[in-house]
Protein backbone atom coordinates (compact mmCIF):
# COMPACT_ATOMS: atom_id res chain seq x y z
CA UNK A 1 0.00 0.00 0.00
CA UNK A 2 1.30 3.47 -0.84
CA UNK A 3 2.01 5.65 2.17
CA UNK A 4 1.89 9.41 2.24
CA UNK A 5 5.68 9.48 1.89
CA UNK A 6 5.55 7.40 -1.26
CA UNK A 7 2.72 9.40 -2.73
CA UNK A 8 4.84 12.55 -2.55
CA UNK A 9 7.00 11.06 -5.29
CA UNK A 10 4.74 8.54 -7.01
CA UNK A 11 2.78 11.01 -9.08
CA UNK A 12 0.72 9.63 -11.93
CA UNK A 13 3.60 10.26 -14.35
CA UNK A 14 5.59 7.41 -12.73
CA UNK A 15 4.43 4.15 -14.21
CA UNK A 16 3.76 1.61 -11.49
CA UNK A 17 5.57 -1.06 -13.55
CA UNK A 18 8.82 0.90 -13.80
CA UNK A 19 11.81 -0.19 -11.75
CA UNK A 20 11.97 3.22 -10.05
CA UNK A 21 8.39 2.85 -8.89
CA UNK A 22 9.09 -0.68 -7.61
CA UNK A 23 12.16 0.60 -5.75
CA UNK A 24 10.23 3.41 -4.11
CA UNK A 25 7.54 0.99 -2.96
CA UNK A 26 10.14 -1.44 -1.67
CA UNK A 27 12.02 1.28 0.18
CA UNK A 28 8.79 2.55 1.64
CA UNK A 29 7.95 -0.94 2.88
CA UNK A 30 11.38 -1.16 4.53
CA UNK A 31 10.95 2.36 5.93
CA UNK A 32 14.31 3.36 4.45
CA UNK A 33 13.45 6.71 2.91
CA UNK A 34 12.80 9.53 5.38
CA UNK A 35 10.80 12.58 4.36
CA UNK A 36 13.95 14.58 3.62
CA UNK A 37 15.23 11.93 1.22
CA UNK A 38 11.86 11.63 -0.51
CA UNK A 39 11.86 15.38 -1.03
CA UNK A 40 15.42 15.25 -2.42
CA UNK A 41 14.45 12.49 -4.89
CA UNK A 42 11.51 14.62 -6.00
CA UNK A 43 13.74 17.67 -6.42
CA UNK A 44 16.30 15.69 -8.41
CA UNK A 45 13.66 14.35 -10.77
CA UNK A 46 12.19 17.83 -11.16
CA UNK A 47 15.67 19.20 -11.97
CA UNK A 48 16.22 16.51 -14.61
CA UNK A 49 12.82 17.25 -16.16
CA UNK A 50 13.52 21.00 -16.11
CA UNK A 51 16.81 20.50 -17.94
CA UNK A 52 15.15 18.35 -20.62
CA UNK A 53 12.33 20.86 -21.01
CA UNK A 54 14.78 23.74 -21.33
CA UNK A 55 16.75 21.88 -23.99
CA UNK A 56 13.92 20.40 -26.03
CA UNK A 57 10.65 22.29 -25.55
CA UNK A 58 10.20 25.52 -27.49
CA UNK A 59 6.61 26.20 -26.42
CA UNK A 60 6.33 26.01 -22.63
CA UNK A 61 2.53 26.18 -22.90
CA UNK A 62 2.56 22.77 -24.57
CA UNK A 63 1.54 20.67 -21.60
CA UNK A 64 1.75 17.38 -23.51
CA UNK A 65 5.39 18.03 -24.43
CA UNK A 66 6.20 19.06 -20.86
CA UNK A 67 4.77 15.76 -19.62
CA UNK A 68 6.68 13.87 -22.30
CA UNK A 69 10.03 15.31 -21.24
CA UNK A 70 9.24 14.75 -17.56
CA UNK A 71 8.39 11.14 -18.29
CA UNK A 72 11.60 10.72 -20.29
CA UNK A 73 13.61 11.93 -17.31
CA UNK A 74 11.85 9.50 -14.99
CA UNK A 75 12.18 6.62 -17.46
CA UNK A 76 15.93 7.09 -17.95
CA UNK A 77 16.49 7.47 -14.21
CA UNK A 78 14.62 4.21 -13.69
CA UNK A 79 16.74 2.41 -16.30
CA UNK A 80 19.94 3.74 -14.73
CA UNK A 81 18.82 2.53 -11.31
CA UNK A 82 17.96 -0.93 -12.64
CA UNK A 83 21.31 -1.17 -14.42
CA UNK A 84 23.31 -0.01 -11.39
CA UNK A 85 21.50 -2.41 -9.06
CA UNK A 86 21.39 -5.33 -11.53
CA UNK A 87 17.65 -5.47 -10.88
CA UNK A 88 18.01 -6.22 -7.16
CA UNK A 89 15.47 -4.15 -5.22
CA UNK A 90 17.37 -4.21 -1.93
CA UNK A 91 20.48 -2.94 -3.69
CA UNK A 92 18.39 -0.42 -5.65
CA UNK A 93 17.00 1.04 -2.41
CA UNK A 94 20.53 1.47 -1.06
CA UNK A 95 21.75 3.06 -4.29
CA UNK A 96 18.83 5.46 -4.47
CA UNK A 97 19.31 6.39 -0.83
CA UNK A 98 22.94 7.47 -1.19
CA UNK A 99 23.19 8.73 -4.80
CA UNK A 100 21.67 11.76 -6.50
CA UNK A 101 19.09 10.74 -9.08
CA UNK A 102 20.94 12.69 -11.77
CA UNK A 103 23.74 10.08 -11.70
CA UNK A 104 21.20 7.35 -12.37
CA UNK A 105 19.65 9.45 -15.14
CA UNK A 106 23.07 9.79 -16.77
CA UNK A 107 23.54 6.00 -16.74
CA UNK A 108 20.11 5.47 -18.29
CA UNK A 109 20.71 8.18 -20.85
CA UNK A 110 23.97 6.52 -21.91
CA UNK A 111 22.24 3.17 -22.31
CA UNK A 112 19.46 4.61 -24.45
CA UNK A 113 21.74 6.80 -26.54
CA UNK A 114 23.48 3.64 -27.72
CA UNK A 115 20.27 2.32 -29.27
CA UNK A 116 19.08 5.78 -30.36
CA UNK A 117 22.25 6.26 -32.39
CA UNK A 118 21.59 2.97 -34.17
CA UNK A 119 18.01 4.06 -34.89
CA UNK A 120 19.19 7.39 -36.27
CA UNK A 121 21.75 5.64 -38.48
CA UNK A 122 19.12 3.24 -39.84
CA UNK A 123 16.65 6.03 -40.55
CA UNK A 124 19.30 7.92 -42.50
CA UNK A 125 21.30 5.14 -44.13
CA UNK A 126 19.23 1.96 -44.34
CA UNK A 127 18.18 2.86 -47.86
CA UNK A 128 18.83 1.91 -51.46
CA UNK A 129 19.98 5.10 -53.14
CA UNK A 130 19.73 5.78 -56.87
CA UNK A 131 22.99 5.90 -58.77
CA UNK A 132 24.50 9.25 -59.66
CA UNK A 133 23.55 8.65 -63.28
CA UNK A 134 19.89 8.97 -62.20
CA UNK A 135 20.42 12.16 -60.21
CA UNK A 136 18.67 14.24 -62.89
CA UNK A 137 15.47 12.30 -62.23
CA UNK A 138 13.13 12.88 -59.32
CA UNK A 139 13.67 9.49 -57.70
CA UNK A 140 13.38 8.80 -53.99
CA UNK A 141 15.62 6.37 -52.17
CA UNK A 142 14.03 3.05 -51.19
CA UNK A 143 13.96 2.48 -47.46
CA UNK A 144 14.73 -1.07 -46.36
CA UNK A 145 12.22 -0.92 -43.51
CA UNK A 146 8.44 -0.90 -43.64
CA UNK A 147 5.93 1.53 -42.12
CA UNK A 148 5.72 -0.20 -38.74
CA UNK A 149 9.51 -0.33 -38.53
CA UNK A 150 9.79 3.35 -39.48
CA UNK A 151 7.42 4.17 -36.64
CA UNK A 152 9.50 2.04 -34.28
CA UNK A 153 12.70 3.84 -35.29
CA UNK A 154 11.13 7.30 -35.12
CA UNK A 155 9.74 6.71 -31.64
CA UNK A 156 13.00 5.20 -30.43
CA UNK A 157 14.76 8.42 -31.38
CA UNK A 158 12.16 10.18 -29.21
CA UNK A 159 12.91 7.89 -26.23
CA UNK A 160 9.87 5.68 -26.68
CA UNK A 161 9.20 2.04 -27.49
CA UNK A 162 6.40 0.71 -29.69
CA UNK A 163 7.06 -3.02 -29.36
CA UNK A 164 6.66 -5.72 -26.73
CA UNK A 165 8.60 -8.36 -28.69
CA UNK A 166 10.99 -8.44 -31.64
CA UNK A 167 10.11 -9.77 -35.11
CA UNK A 168 12.16 -10.52 -38.21
CA UNK A 169 9.58 -8.42 -40.06
CA UNK A 170 7.75 -5.99 -37.80
CA UNK A 171 4.13 -5.81 -38.92
CA UNK A 172 2.50 -3.82 -36.16
CA UNK A 173 3.39 -1.92 -33.05
CA UNK A 174 1.76 -0.46 -29.99
CA UNK A 175 1.18 3.18 -29.01
CA UNK A 176 4.49 4.76 -27.99
CA UNK A 177 5.40 4.47 -24.33
CA UNK A 178 8.48 5.19 -22.21
CA UNK A 179 10.93 2.40 -21.45
CA UNK A 180 9.80 0.49 -18.39
CA UNK A 181 12.79 -1.79 -17.83
CA UNK A 182 16.06 -3.06 -19.21
CA UNK A 183 14.06 -5.88 -20.78
CA UNK A 184 12.58 -3.23 -23.09
CA UNK A 185 16.09 -2.21 -24.10
CA UNK A 186 17.09 -5.81 -24.85
CA UNK A 187 14.01 -6.30 -27.06
CA UNK A 188 14.83 -3.07 -28.88
CA UNK A 189 18.42 -4.24 -29.47
CA UNK A 190 17.14 -7.47 -31.01
CA UNK A 191 14.74 -5.57 -33.28
CA UNK A 192 17.48 -3.17 -34.36
CA UNK A 193 19.68 -6.19 -35.07
CA UNK A 194 17.06 -7.63 -37.40
CA UNK A 195 16.86 -4.38 -39.36
CA UNK A 196 20.65 -4.03 -39.47
CA UNK A 197 21.03 -7.57 -40.77
CA UNK A 198 18.36 -6.89 -43.39
CA UNK A 199 20.41 -3.91 -44.54
CA UNK A 200 23.42 -6.20 -44.94
CA UNK A 201 21.26 -8.73 -46.80
CA UNK A 202 19.92 -6.05 -49.17
CA UNK A 203 23.47 -5.04 -50.07
CA UNK A 204 23.95 -8.52 -51.56
CA UNK A 205 20.92 -8.40 -53.91
CA UNK A 206 21.18 -7.75 -57.66
CA UNK A 207 19.70 -4.25 -57.52
CA UNK A 208 20.86 -2.82 -60.85
CA UNK A 209 17.34 -2.22 -62.17
CA UNK A 210 15.50 -1.68 -58.91
CA UNK A 211 14.65 1.95 -59.73
CA UNK A 212 13.13 0.89 -63.04
CA UNK A 213 10.44 -1.16 -61.28
CA UNK A 214 6.93 0.01 -62.11
CA UNK A 215 5.13 0.87 -59.93
CA UNK A 216 7.94 2.14 -57.70
CA UNK A 217 8.43 0.46 -54.36
CA UNK A 218 7.05 2.28 -51.35
CA UNK A 219 7.27 1.83 -47.60
CA UNK A 220 3.60 0.92 -47.18
CA UNK A 221 3.99 -2.48 -48.83
CA UNK A 222 7.37 -3.30 -47.27
CA UNK A 223 9.75 -2.87 -50.21
CA UNK A 224 12.31 -5.51 -49.23
CA UNK A 225 9.64 -8.11 -48.58
CA UNK A 226 8.21 -7.45 -52.05
CA UNK A 227 11.66 -7.51 -53.65
CA UNK A 228 12.44 -10.83 -51.99
CA UNK A 229 9.12 -12.39 -53.00
CA UNK A 230 9.67 -11.26 -56.58
CA UNK A 231 13.17 -12.69 -56.55
CA UNK A 232 11.78 -15.99 -55.27
CA UNK A 233 9.01 -15.93 -57.88
CA UNK A 234 11.32 -15.34 -60.81
CA UNK A 235 13.78 -17.96 -59.60
CA UNK A 236 11.00 -20.53 -59.20
CA UNK A 237 9.17 -19.84 -62.45
CA UNK A 238 11.90 -18.63 -64.80
CA UNK A 239 15.15 -19.67 -63.09
CA UNK A 240 16.35 -16.06 -63.24
CA UNK A 241 17.30 -13.81 -60.28
CA UNK A 242 15.04 -11.03 -61.54
CA UNK A 243 13.41 -8.39 -59.31
CA UNK A 244 10.73 -7.41 -61.80
CA UNK A 245 7.36 -6.92 -60.12
CA UNK A 246 4.57 -8.83 -61.76
CA UNK A 247 1.26 -9.66 -60.07
CA UNK A 248 0.65 -12.74 -62.20
CA UNK A 249 4.12 -14.09 -61.51
CA UNK A 250 3.61 -13.64 -57.78
CA UNK A 251 0.24 -15.39 -57.96
CA UNK A 252 1.70 -18.29 -59.95
CA UNK A 253 4.55 -18.56 -57.46
CA UNK A 254 2.10 -18.85 -54.58
CA UNK A 255 0.23 -21.63 -56.36
CA UNK A 256 3.48 -23.53 -56.83
CA UNK A 257 4.76 -23.32 -53.28
CA UNK A 258 1.46 -23.50 -51.39
CA UNK A 259 -0.66 -26.64 -51.15
CA UNK A 260 -4.27 -25.52 -50.62
CA UNK A 261 -5.30 -29.02 -49.53
CA UNK A 262 -2.79 -29.35 -46.71
CA UNK A 263 -2.42 -25.65 -45.93
CA UNK A 264 1.35 -26.04 -45.98
CA UNK A 265 4.33 -24.94 -48.05
CA UNK A 266 5.51 -27.63 -50.46
CA UNK A 267 8.91 -28.82 -49.29
CA UNK A 268 10.65 -29.21 -52.66
CA UNK A 269 10.24 -25.64 -54.03
CA UNK A 270 10.84 -24.23 -50.55
CA UNK A 271 14.14 -26.07 -50.25
CA UNK A 272 15.23 -25.04 -53.76
CA UNK A 273 14.75 -21.39 -52.83
CA UNK A 274 16.63 -21.68 -49.56
CA UNK A 275 19.45 -23.57 -51.27
CA UNK A 276 19.69 -20.80 -53.85
CA UNK A 277 20.09 -17.96 -51.33
CA UNK A 278 22.63 -19.97 -49.33
CA UNK A 279 24.71 -20.73 -52.44
CA UNK A 280 24.37 -17.17 -53.69
CA UNK A 281 25.69 -15.69 -50.45
CA UNK A 282 28.46 -18.27 -50.11
CA UNK A 283 29.69 -17.46 -53.61
CA UNK A 284 29.78 -13.82 -52.52
CA UNK A 285 31.88 -14.80 -49.48
CA UNK A 286 29.28 -13.58 -47.02
CA UNK A 287 29.49 -14.48 -43.34
CA UNK A 288 27.75 -17.48 -41.83
CA UNK A 289 25.82 -15.06 -39.61
CA UNK A 290 24.40 -13.23 -42.63
CA UNK A 291 23.58 -16.50 -44.40
CA UNK A 292 21.72 -17.72 -41.33
CA UNK A 293 19.73 -14.49 -41.17
CA UNK A 294 18.93 -14.58 -44.90
CA UNK A 295 17.48 -18.08 -44.56
CA UNK A 296 15.33 -16.96 -41.61
CA UNK A 297 14.25 -13.89 -43.55
CA UNK A 298 13.31 -15.93 -46.63
CA UNK A 299 11.35 -18.34 -44.45
CA UNK A 300 9.49 -15.36 -42.98
CA UNK A 301 8.80 -13.92 -46.44
CA UNK A 302 7.41 -17.27 -47.60
CA UNK A 303 5.03 -17.28 -44.65
CA UNK A 304 3.90 -13.76 -45.56
CA UNK A 305 2.75 -14.90 -48.99
CA UNK A 306 0.97 -17.92 -47.49
CA UNK A 307 -0.89 -15.79 -44.96
CA UNK A 308 -0.80 -12.38 -46.66
CA UNK A 309 -1.87 -9.12 -45.10
CA UNK A 310 -3.84 -6.59 -47.12
CA UNK A 311 -0.70 -5.03 -48.63
CA UNK A 312 0.51 -8.37 -49.99
CA UNK A 313 -3.00 -9.35 -51.07
CA UNK A 314 -3.05 -6.43 -53.50
CA UNK A 315 -0.19 -8.12 -55.38
CA UNK A 316 -2.05 -11.39 -55.53
CA UNK A 317 -5.25 -9.98 -57.02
Amino acid sequence: MQTSKYSLVADNVIDAQSFLSQTLRHGDTLDVFDSEKIEKISEDIAAIAHKLITMKVADLSNQAELRTQTQTGISLTSLGLEYASKGNLDKAVRILNVNPSVKLYQIGNTLINQVREKAIDLLENAVIRPEESLSHLDIDSIRIYNHAEAKFLDELVSYNSTISSASVILKENHPPRPFLSLADVEIIKIQLGYIEKRRDYVETLPLEDVFAIDPPLNITIDPILILTLCLMSNLTLYYQPDLHLDHDTLKDFREIIYDENTGEVRSAPRQRMLDWIVDYLKQDNRSDDLIKFAVIYWETCIQEIIDPDENIQMFLQ
